[in-house]
C-alpha cells in the first residue's frame, strides 16, 4: 500500500494523526523524566570486617583472603580488590556488566560472604555487606548548630527524615556523619587495686544487674501474667548507684567509687562530617527509579518548609546539594543548543530549497523529534545530556528524508506530471532507498546499547533516539512530507536553478576525476595513509571534566595519622577555602569519601587518613582560579600531605587519570619498583601529582610476651591482649537503653593513660578468670617487653594477589594517554633488566584502561552491526559490487577526523567515537542515495558512464545540503556543548566535511571502477 495515496484520499484522518503525534510530544516533553545523565548501574559491593587491633598482614591472612577465596567462586565475578589495614578488612566487588539483573546475584554473594564467616577467628566481627554502594543521593541537607550537640542535630536530623521519607518520589533518606553515643566507665589501675577488682569483674557486675531477662509467667484464673523484674539500669544515677561487693567483704561500694561515669560519644569516631566549618549531619535523599528529579526537588524544597518551621532557632538545614539545579541548567543548555541548530538547520533548507521546499522539508523536523519524545517514555529514556545530544546528532541526518522526497516531487511536477502520480510515484520510488538508509544509520549506532560495559549503558541513549528519532522521520517522509507537497507545491512558480558557479566547479572536478581514476584513487589512498599514521599524534581521553560550579579536594596525611588528627588540619584548610570569595559553600568528609552524591564519582575507601571535600563555587569560571589557588595553599601550607584537587568527572567512574598496576606477593619488592615507577613520573612537568594507595609505613607497638613467664604469672596471652584493649578502646560491658536508642556501656581506663604510650608499660595485665582471694594483675613490663617496628599501612590485593597502584594526576591542558605513551615503554625497559624480580608484572588502569574496556566492548558487536549493514545494502541493490563501493568511500572520513582534532587540539575520547560512528551513517546514508539514482537512470536506458555523471550532478544538492545542515547543527555543540561535546562535534564537522567532497567524487570513481564495463541491465545486475 502507498502511504502517500492512503494520506491523500484520507487527508482528514491523517491530519488528525499528525495533530496527535504533535500534542502526544508536547505532552511527553512537559512530563518526562529529566536528569543531568542517564542511569547507569554500577554493579559493586563492598564488604566491611572488623578485626580489632590485628595488623594488616593478620588481617590479609586470616579474613581478607577467606573472603576472597569464597567469593572468587562467582563466576559473575570480573575483579576483586580488597584492603587490609589495621583492625579492618574491605574487600571491593565487582561484577561482569552483562548481568543486568543484580539481585539474585547480590543474594548470592551474600550466601558467600555468610560461607566466609564461620571461617573467620572468633576475634573478628560479622562481615557487612554494602550492595547499594551504586545509590545516588542526588539531594543533600547539612543540619548545623554550633551551640547544640550532636545528639540534639541528630533529633532533628531523625525528624526531618521522618517527613522527607513521606514525599513522594523519594527512594531513601540517609543519615550521614552520626557520631553513635557511648557511656563511659573509666577506671584507674589505683582504684581498681585499692578495692580489689578486676575491670572483668566490673564489666560481668554491670551485665548482670543489666541484663533483660524473662521471670516466666504464672496462671491467674483464665489470664496468663507475665513476669519481669526490676533492675534494669533506666538512667546513669542507677549505674553509678550499682553496688558492687568487694572480694571477701560482706558489703559493698557503689560503681561511682571505683569509676567514673559520664556519657559521650565514639573516641575517636569512624567518621566526621562538616559543612562550612561547623560539625554536621547529612541527610542524602535518593529519588525512586524513573522519577523526575525537578519534580522531586520542588516536593523537598516544600517539605523542608515544614522541617524548619518545627526546628529548634539555632539549628540551620543547610542544602549542599541540589541536584536539580545542575539538571535544569543542563537541560536548558542543550535544549537550547538544539533549537540553535534546528534554526541554523532550518535557515539553511530555506536558502538552499526555496521558501516551499524549505517549509515543507523543514517541517519534517521537530514533527520527528516530537513523535520521538512521546515514544521515549516507553524505552526508560528520559530527557538528559546524552538524549539530548542525540537529538543534535539526527538533526542534520533526519531532514535529509524530507529533502529528497520533496525534491523528487518537485522535478515530476515541473515534468508535467500529474500532481497525484507525482506524489504517489516518488513515494513508491523512494520508500525502499530511503528505509535502507535510515536503517544503515541505526544499524551503525546498534553496538553501543550491546556493548556490556558501563559506557555502552551510559550512552545506550543514543541508539534508542536515532532509532525513533529516523524511523519517525523515514514513516514521516512517506506520509506528512508528500501530503504537504500534494497540497502546497506549485509547479508554475518554480524555475530551473541557474548553473552555479559552484556547480560548473564540480563538474569540470568530476570530469577530471572519472578521467584520471588510477590517479585519483591512488591520490585518495596516499591520503587515508597518511591520516591514520597522524592520527597517532590526535590526544586521547576517555571522558572529559564536566563543567559545573565545583571543585574536589582529596586531601592525604601521611598514611596512619588520627582521624582527629585528619579532621583538624582538615579545618584549617576549610577556612582558606571559605575565606575565599570565590567559594559559595565546603563540605568535608573526614575518614571516608563521603556519600555518593553523584552517579559518576569514583570514592575513595574509609581511612583515617583521608579527608574529602566539595567546594560549590559560585561561578563555573571561578573554579580553575580557585583550584589554582587551593594548589599553592596546600603546598605552602601542608608539604607533608598529598592531595588532589579534580574536578567532577563525565561518564563512568574511573578515579585517576593515570594508574600502573604493580602486582607481586614480596612487600620489599613492591616498595622498591614502586619508588622506581614513581619517579619517572615525578620527572615530567605534564603531571601535578603522583600518589599510591599503599603509602607509607606506619608503627606497630609489638608487645613481645614472655610465656614463661606469664605461666608462672597466670597469664596467657589472650589475657595479655584484652587487657590492652580494655585499658585503650574500651571493652564493651553492656548496653544501656533509652526508648527504642541503644548506647553501648565501654569500660576503658582513664584518658591520660591511653594518651601516654609511655605510660602503657606501667599498666596492670588482669587475668581474665580469677578467683576470689587469687591475685588480680602484675605491671605489663612484668610479663612482656614492648618494641616499636615499622609495617605497611595497609595491604591492597587485586585478584587475590598484592597490587601497589601508583597513580598520577595530569596538568591542564595535559592528556594521560600521551603520559602512558611516554612511560610505558621505560617501564618495559624496566621489566627487561635482571633485577626486575619473577613473579612481578604491570597493568594499566585509569582512563587507559577504562578506555579500552569501553571501546572493545563496542567493536565485539560491531561484526554483527557491520553485518546487517552490509545484509541491508545487498537487500536495497540486490547485488555485491554496489555494497562493496559504499564501504569503500568509508576510509576517507579518517582524512578530515585526523586534521580536523589536531588543528582544533580536540582530544579524541568516547564521545569523538560517537562522532566517528554517526559519520558512517551519514556517508552511507548518501552514497546509497546517489548509487541509487544512478541505478534509476541507468533503468531508463542511460549508459554507465552518462548515469554516473547525471545522477552525481543531481544528487550534489540534496547531499551538499544534508553536510552543510549536519555542519551547522553541530555548530552550538561544537562552540558551547563544551569539553564534552567539542570533541564529537569537531569530529562530525571535520570528517564530514572531508568525507562529503570526496564521496561525491569517489562514489562514481569507484562506480566506474566496478561496474563500468557491465552493459547488463540494472535489474540482473550482481
Amino acid at each position: 500500500m502507498n502511504l502517500a495515496a492512503w494520506c491523500i484520499k484520507n487527508d482528514r484522518t491523517a491530519f488528525a494523526l499528525f495533530a496527535l503525534i504533535l500534542l502526544a510530544g508536547m505532552m511527553s516533553f512537559v512530563s518526562i523524566s529529566r536528569s543531568e545523565d542517564p542511569d547507569f548501574t554500577i554493579r559493586v559491593a563492598v564488604i566491611v570486617t572488623p578485626f580489632p587491633g590485628a595488623a594488616p598482614k593478620r588481617v590479609e591472612e586470616l579474613v581478607t583472603d577467606k573472603i576472597e577465596e569464597k567469593i572468587r567462586e562467582m563466576p559473575q565475578v570480573k575483579n576483586i580488590q580488597s584492603q587490609s589495614m589495621t583492625g579492618v578488612s574491605v574487600v571491593r566487588v565487582e561484577f561482569q556488566h552483562r548481568y543486568k539483573d543484580m539481585g539474585p546475584i547480590w543474594q548470592k554473594m551474600r550466601n558467600k560472604v555468610d560461607d566466609a564467616a564461620a571461617l573467620l577467628p572468633p576475634e573478628a566481627g560479622r562481615p557487612q555487606v554494602n550492595d547499594e554502594y551504586g545509590d545516588v543521593y542526588g539531594i543533600l541537607i547539612a543540619v548545623t548548630g554550633s551551640e547544640y550537640s550532636m545528639r540534639e542535630l541528630k533529633d532533628v536530623a531523625d525528624n526531618a527524615r521522618d517527613i522527607l521519607k513521606k514525599v513522594k518520589g523519594v527512594g531513601k533518606v540517609e543519615r550521614v556523619g552520626v557520631i553513635d553515643e557511648r557511656v563511659f566507665v573509666e577506671f584507674s589501675n589505683a582504684r581498681l587495686a585499692e578495692f580489689g577488682f578486676t575491670p572483668y569483674q566490673l564489666a560481668a557486675a554491670i551485665d548482670t544487674q543489666n541484663a533483660i531477662t524473662p521471670g516466666g509467667d504464672v496462671i491467674d484464673g483464665p489470664e496468663r501474667i507475665g513476669i519481669e523484674p526490676t533492675g534494669v539500669i533506666t538512667n546513669l544515677d542507677e549505674l553509678r548507684n550499682l553496688s558492687l561487693r568487694l572480694p571477701g567483704k560482706d558489703y559493698g561500694v557503689a560503681l561511682s567509687d571505683v569509676a567514673s561515669i559520664s556519657r559521650g560519644y565514639v573516641d575517636p569516631p569512624d567518621t566526621l562530617v562538616r559543612y562550612n566549618g561547623q560539625p554536621a549531619i547529612l541527610l542524602g535523599i535518593s529519588m525512586v527509579k524513573g522519577g523526575n528529579i525537578m519534580e522531586l526537588g520542588e516536593r523537598v524544597t516544600t517539605a523542608l518548609q515544614t522541617v524548619e518551621s518545627e526546628t529548634p532557632l539555632g539549628i540551620d538545614l543547610n542544602v549542599f546539594m541540589y541536584q536539580p539545579e545542575h539538571v535544569e541548567r543542563a537541560v536548558s543548555d542543550f535544549m537550547m543548543n538544539l533549537l540553535e541548530s534546528f534554526g541554523f538547520v532550518f535557515v539553511v533548507m530555506l536558502i538552499f530549497a526555496g521558501w516551499r521546499i524549505g517549509l515543507i522539508a523543514g517541517s519534517l523536523v521537530p514533527m520527528a523529534m516530537l513523535a520521538c519524545l512521546a515514544l521515549m517514555p516507553m524505552f526508560d529514556v528520559g530527557l538528559q545530556r546524552i538524549s539530548i545530544a542525540s537529538l543534535i546528532i539526527s538533526l542534520g541526518i533526519l531532514v535529509d528524508n524530507g529533502v529528497v522526497v520533496s525534491e523528487n516531487i518537485l522535478v515530476r511536477l515541473v515534468s508535467g506530471q500529474d500532481r497525484y502520480a507525482a506524489v504517489t510515484e516518488a513515494v513508491q520510488e523512494l520508500w525502499m532507498p530511503l528505509m535502507a538508509a535510515s536503517l544503515t544509520t541505526i544499524f551503525a549506532f546498534l553496538p553501543i546499547p550491546l556493548a556490556q560495559s558501563e559506557v555502552g549503558e551510559y550512552c545506550a541513549s543514543i541508539f534508542v533516539v536515532v532509532t525513533l528519532t529516523l524511523g519517525a522521520s523515514w514513516l514521516l517522509s512517506l506520509t506528512m512530507v508528500p501530503m504537504l507537497c500534494y497540497r502546497f507545491l506549485k509547479p508554475k512558480v518554480i524555475t530551473e536553478h541557474p548553473d552555479s558557479m559552484l556547480m560548473r566547479f564540480y563538474r569540470w572536478i568530476l570530469g577530471l576525476a572519472l578521467r584520471n581514476k588510477t590517479l585519483f584513487l591512488l591520490f585518495v589512498g596516499v591520503a587515508c595513509a597518511v591520516a591514520i599514521w597522524g592520527f597517532q599524534f590526535v590526544p586521547k581521553m576517555f571522558f572529559p571534566p564536566n563543567e559545573r560550579p565545583q571543585l574536589l579536594i582529596d586531601f592525604w596525611q601521611p598514611y596512619g595519622t588520627d582521624v582527629m588528627e585528619t579532621s583538624r588540619r582538615a579545618a584549617l584548610l576549610e577556612e582558606f577555602l571559605l575565606q575565599d570569595p570565590e567559594t559559595k559553600s565546603v563540605g568535608s568528609f573526614v575518614g571516608f569519601g563521603g556519600p555518593r552524591w553523584d552517579l559518576t564519582l569514583f570514592l575513595e575507601e574509609q581511612n583515617t587518613s583521608l579527608a574529602t571535600m566539595v567546594v560549590n563555587t559560585k561561578t563555573i569560571d571561578g573554579v580553575d582560579g580557585l583550584l589554582e589557588r587551593a594548589d599553592q595553599h596546600l603546598k605552602r601550607t601542608f608539604p607533608d600531605a598529598s592531595y588532589s584537587l579534580k574536578k567532577l568527572m563525565n561518564g563512568p567512574p574511573v578515579g585517576a587519570a593515570v594508574q600502573i598496576r604493580l602486582s607481586g606477593e614480596d612487600i620489599p619488592s613492591l616498595y622498591r619498583i614502586r619508588d622506581r615507577i614513581a619517579a619517572l613520573l615525578k620527572e615530567r612537568s605534564d603531571i601535578t601529582r603522583v600518589w599510591d594507595d599503599w603509602g607509607e609505613w606506619t608503627k606497630k607497638l609489638v608487645l613481645n610476651v614472655d610465656q614463661e613467664r606469664g605461666r608462672k604469672a597466670g597469664l596467657s596471652s589472650e589475657d595479655i591482649a584484652l587487657s590492652m584493649m580494655t585499658e585503650t578502646t574500651g571493652l564493651h560491658a553492656s548496653d544501656y537503653r533509652e526508648g527504642d536508642t541503644i548506647i553501648p556501656i565501654l569500660l576503658r581506663s582513664e584518658q591520660s593513660l591511653r594518651h601516654e604510650p609511655d605510660r602503657l608499660v606501667g599498666l596492670n595485665v588482669y587475668a581474665q578468670n580469677a578467683g576470689a582471694g587469687a591475685w588480680h594483675s602484675v605491671p605489663l613490663l612484668q610479663v612482656a617487653d614492648p618494641e616499636l617496628v615499622w609495617q605497611p599501612s595497609n595491604i591492597r590485593r587485586r585478584d587475590q594477589t598484592r597490587t601497589i597502584t601508583i597513580k598520577a594526576d595530569v596538568a591542564a591542558g595535559a592528556f594521560a594517554s600521551q603520559v602512558l605513551a611516554d612511560v610505558a615503554p621505560q617501564i618495559d625497559a624496566m621489566r627487561s633488566q635482571p633485577d626486575w624480580p619473577t613473579g612481578f608484572f604491570v597493568e594499566y588502569g585509569g582512563e587507559h584502561e577504562k578506555s579500552d574496556e569501553s571501546q572493545a566492548s563496542i567493536n565485539a558487536n560491531m561484526p554483527l552491526a557491520m553485518g546487517l549493514l552490509v545484509l541491508t545494502l545487498i537487500a536495497q541493490f540486490n547485488s555485491l559490487r554496489r555494497p562493496i563501493i559504499i564501504l569503500l568511500t568509508l576510509p576517507p572520513m579518517i582524512c578530515g577526523i585526523t586534521a580536523g582534532m589536531l588543528l582544533t587540539n580536540a582530544p579524541f575520547g568516547f564521545m569523538a567515537m560517537l562522532g566517528m560512528i554517526s559519520l558512517l551513517g551519514i556517508i552511507v546514508n548518501n552514497a546509497i542515495m546517489l548509487i541509487d539514482r544512478i541505478e534509476i537512470l541507468r533503468g531508463q536506458g542511460m549508459s554507465v558512464a552518462d548515469a554516473v555523471y547525471l545522477a552525481a550532478q543531481q544528487r550534489v544538492r540534496p547531499i551538499l545540503m544534508t553536510t552543510i545542515t549536519t555542519v551547522i547543527g553541530m555548530l552550538p555543540l561544537s562552540l558551547q556543548g563544551g569539553e564534552m561535546w567539542r570533541p564529537m562535534a569537531n569530529c562530525i564537522i571535520s570528517g564530514l566535511s572531508f568525507a562529503t567532497v570526496l564521496t561525491l567524487l569517489l562514489c562514481p570513481v569507484l562506480y566506474m571502477v566496478f561496474m563500468g564495463r557491465d552493459t547488463r541491465p540494472v535489474q540482473n545486475a550482481e
